[in-house]
C-alpha cells in the first residue's frame, strides 16, 4: 500500500481537526529519517510522527509517546527546536492535492513565522524548515543541484517539486479533457497501470480502486475501458478532498493487516474501517507493513551506508566552500584596473588621503586607500590579488565539475548499498569509495579474505532476448563499454542513479515489448524504484560515451528517446545463472 496524495489529504484534514491550533511542547528525531512533535491542545497531548524513510514515508498521529531514536544533535534538529518549540501550529495544508507535499505553519512569539515543508516523494523523502519569505533555514537532507535539478540548501529559496505533466484526476475545465483521458487509456496493459502513468496523484493502490469501480476488476484492460466510467470513478475517489467525507481503514487478509487507505478499497483482502487514517497507519506500521524483511547484512550495510554518508558530507562541504571562494565575474579585471590607476596617479596622492577619485572619461570611480601601505605597495598587492582571483576563476569551475562527479558517484553508491544482496556487493561499494579517493585505503587485514562480487545480472525475456544489468557503478562501466555491442539498446532511468541496462540485439531490432521490460528493469533497479512513473532513456549503445573526467559509470548520451514506465518489478523476466 502507498501513502499517496489522497492519504496525505486525509491526514492533513485530520490534523487540522485535532492538532490545530496547538502548542508545540517537544521536538525530537525519532530516527535518522523521522521527526516527532508533541503538540498540546486544551486537554490533550498529540504525538505527531513524520516518517521520511523511503520504505514508507508518512505523517500521522500515534497513540504512544514518541522517544528520541538517534544520539546527538543535528543542525536541522537544533534549528527546528529553536523555531518551533513553544510555537503555535497554526495550520497544516497540502499545496497541490495531487502531490505528496505538506506544509506545517508555525507562529513563534520570538522568532515569528516559519514553515516546515514535508516531501514524501522520491528516493529520499525530505523535510525543510523555511523562513516566512520562503528561504530555506535548514534541511533534514541537503541536496546540491545536479543535472539541472533542484538545490535544497540553507539560504536558497525553496522551489517545489516540478509538475509531472499528467492529466488532472478530475475534470479541470481544460479543453479536450475527456479526449486526453481517452488517449491515456488507449494503451496495452492493465487499466490501473495506464492510470498511474497518465493521471496525476494516483498511486497503484488508488489506480486499482478506480479500475474496480469503473470495470469491476482491478486487472481490467486499459484499452476498451469506458472513459465516462473511469472519469466518474476518479471523481468519486477524489470527492473527499473537497468534502472531507473520508472513510479510512485497513486492509486485512488471513487476520493480518496488509494495507491501509483513506477510502474503502476492493479486490485485495477485507477492508476494515477505522476512526482515522492515523489509526490505520499506526496499525499497519505495528503489523510490520512498514518494516522490510529481516536483513542478514543489516550491520554491514549500515556501516557502508555510514561511509557513503561521511563521504557525501565531505564533498558537500567542499562544494559549499568553493562557492564562497569563487570570484565574482569581472572582479579580477576591476582590481587590476584599480591597481593601474594607483600606479599612474601615485604622485598625486597626499599623505593620509583615504580615497583616490578617478575620472576615466567614461565613468568616475573611487579607490579606497590603505594607510598601512604606500600607493605603489598597495597597487602591487592588488596585482597579486587579481592574479590569484584569475587563477581561482580558471580552477574553481574544473574543481566544481570534479566534485559534482564525485557527488553523482556517491548517489550511485548509496543506491548500490541499498540494493546489494550479499557481502561481496557491499564490499564492492567500499572498494569503489577507496578507488575514488573518497575514504582511506584498506589495511592489509581488510584486504585479506575478500570475495569477488558476482558479475552483471543477466535475464531472458519470454521471447528469449538477453537483457543485462549492472549491479553497481563499476559493473555499469563494464556493461556499457565491455559487454554491449554498438547496435545493442542501452537504457537508464533518467536523472537518477541506477543500473545501466542493455538489450542484446544480435543484429536485429528488439521487440517493443522486450524494450518495455528492459525499461521496467532499469526503473526498478534505480533510485526511482517504486515511483508511479519513471522516465527511462533508450538509445543505441553507439550513442553512449564516457563523461569527460567522470567517475565509473558516468556517461553522456546522444540521440535518446524517453519512455515512461512504472518503477515496480518487471514481470516475465527470468534471471539466468
Amino acid at each position: 500500500m502507498h501513502f499517496d496524495a489522497l492519504s496525505l489529504a486525509c491526514v492533513v484534514g485530520e490534523l487540522n481537526g485535532s492538532c490545530v491550533p496547538g502548542r508545540v511542547q517537544q521536538v525530537l528525531l525519532t530516527g535518522e529519517h523521522a521527526l516527532g512533535f508533541e503538540i498540546y491542545t486544551p486537554g490533550t497531548r498529540h504525538q505527531l510522527l513524520i516518517a521520511l524513510d523511503a520504505g514508507l514515508a508518512r505523517m500521522h498521529t500515534v497513540t504512544y509517546k514518541l522517544r528520541r531514536g538517534v544520539e546527538g544533535e543535528t543542525p536541522f534538529l537544533l534549528l527546528l527546536r529553536k523555531y518551533t518549540r513553544g510555537a503555535l501550529l497554526a495550520a497544516v495544508d497540502q499545496p497541490d492535492a495531487t502531490e505528496r507535499v505538506a506544509r506545517l505553519h508555525f507562529e513563534h512569539a520570538e522568532h515569528g513565522q516559519t514553515i516546515l515543508i514535508c516531501e514524501f516523494i522520491g528516493r529520499q523523502p525530505n523535510a525543510l524548515l523555511l523562513k516566512a519569505d520562503g528561504r530555506i533555514l535548514e534541511c533534514l537532507h541537503r541536496v546540491p543541484a545536479t543535472d539541472g535539478g533542484r538545490a535544497l540548501l540553507p539560504g536558497r529559496p525553496y522551489a517545489p517539486p516540478p509538475p509531472m505533466g499528467k492529466l488532472a484526476p478530475v475534470d479541470d475545465g481544460s479543453d479536450g479533457y475527456y479526449e486526453r483521458l481517452g488517449g491515456a487509456l488507449d494503451v496495452a496493459g492493465p487499466l490501473w497501470k495506464a492510470l498511474v502513468a497518465g493521471v496525476a496523484g494516483l498511486s497503484p493502490t488508488a489506480a486499482r480502486e478506480v479500475a474496480w469501480r469503473a470495470a469491476g476488476n482491478i486487472d481490467a484492460p486499459a484499452r476498451g475501458s469506458s472513459v465516462l466510467a473511469v472519469a466518474q470513478a476518479l471523481q468519486a475517489l477524489w470527492a473527499p478532498v473537497t468534502t472531507g467525507a473520508w472513510q479510512p481503514g485497513v486492509v486485512e487478509a488471513d487476520g493480518a493487516v496488509i494495507g491501509f487507505a483513506a477510502n474503502p478499497v476492493h479486490g485485495r483482502g477485507d477492508f476494515v474501517a477505522t476512526a482515522t487514517l492515523s489509526a490505520a497507519l499506526e496499525r499497519y506500521a505495528a503489523s510490520g507493513g512498514a518494516v522490510r524483511r529481516a536483513d542478514p547484512y543489516a550491520a554491514l550495510r549500515g556501516q557502508v551506508q555510514a561511509q557513503v554518508r561521511r563521504a557525501r558530507a565531505q564533498v558537500t562541504r567542499r562544494l559549499e566552500a568553493l562557492a564562497g571562494d569563487e570570484p565574482a565575474p569581472g572582479e579580477a579585471e576591476l582590481l587590476r584596473s584599480h591597481a593601474n590607476w594607483l600606479l599612474a596617479l601615485h604622485h598625486d596622492i597626499a599623505p593620509g588621503q583615504r580615497t583616490l577619485h578617478v575620472d576615466t572619461g567614461s565613468e568616475e570611480i573611487d579607490i579606497a586607500l590603505d594607510s598601512r601601505y604606500s600607493p605603489v605597495e598597495q597597487a602591487q598587492r592588488m596585482f597579486k590579488r587579481a592574479a590569484k582571483l584569475e587563477r581561482a576563476a580558471a580552477i574553481i569551475p574544473q574543481r566544481r565539475a570534479e566534485l559534482l562527479a564525485d557527488l553523482a558517484l556517491l548517489e550511485q553508491l548509496a543506491l548500490d548499498t541499498t540494493q546489494a544482496d550479499n557481502q561481496p556487493e557491499l564490499a564492492a561499494v567500499t572498494a569503489e569509495l577507496r578507488t575514488a579517493g573518497l575514504m582511506r585505503s584498506a589495511t592489509r587485514r581488510e584486504q585479506r579474505g575478500k570475495t569477488p562480487s558476482a558479475g552483471p545480472i543477466r535475464y531472458r525475456t519470454p521471447r528469449g532476448v538477453e537483457i543485462v544489468a549492472g549491479r553497481n557503478a563499476r559493473q555499469n562501466e563494464q556493461v556499457t563499454f565491455r559487454l554491449a555491442q554498438p547496435d545493442d539498446l542501452w537504457l537508464h532511468a533518467r536523472g537518477v542513479p541506477g543500473a545501466h541496462v542493455i538489450v542484446r540485439g544480435g543484429g536485429r531490432p528488439p521487440d517493443e515489448e522486450d524494450v518495455a521490460l528492459a525499461a521496467r528493469l532499469a526503473a526498478y533497479r534505480s533510485a526511482a524504484r517504486g515511483d508511479r512513473s519513471v522516465d527511462v532513456i533508450v538509445t543505441e549503445r553507439r550513442w553512449v560515451s564516457r563523461a569527460p573526467g567522470g567517475r565509473p559509470g558516468q556517461v553522456l548520451v546522444a540521440r535518446e528517446r524517453v519512455i515512461a514506465v512504472p518503477g515496480d518489478a518487471p514481470e516475465g523476466l527470468v534471471e539466468r545463472d
